[in-house]
């Protein structure tokens, strides 16, 4: 995590409702958001300029995927997790194996999950 202040996350969705309660969700957890990023070009431009702690992605930006941004972050060595409604059998291989949250996202898990793999307590 990061020394200085809160662990910064970067969240990359589309729908302007969910970007907003996923926003409320990790601020109340104590963690800064980056974003949120509506599409593979903003998220890109976060990453170059702000590099997260961690992530949260949804799969599907409005026909586009966000492979391009999980290439990005496991270059960077940079952990996330996914919330989307797909199965795992229907992710892109780049998405396979981490970790889903679904959709509607649950509050408590998703920021003690992101914590746990920050190796913050939660």
């Amino acid at each position: 995590m990061a020394a200085a202040g809160p662990a910064r996350i970067l969240v990359v969705e589309d729908e302007f409702l969910v970007a907003l309660e996923l926003e409320s969700i990790l601020s109340a957890g104590g963690l800064e958001v980056l974003g949120p990023a509506s599409t593979v070009g903003a998220a890109l431009e976060i990453i170059a300029g702000h590099r997260p702690d961690a992530a949260v992605l949804d799969v599907d930006l409005r026909g586009e995927s966000v492979t391009p941004v999980a290439v990005a972050l496991r270059r960077l060595e940079v952990p996330f997790v996914l919330a989307t409604a797909y199965r795992a059998d229907d992710l892109p291989d780049a998405l396979r194996g981490a970790v889903n949250m679904g959709k509607p996202v649950d509050s408590r898990s998703v920021v003690s999950t992101l914590k746990a793999m920050l190796g913050a307590s939660p």
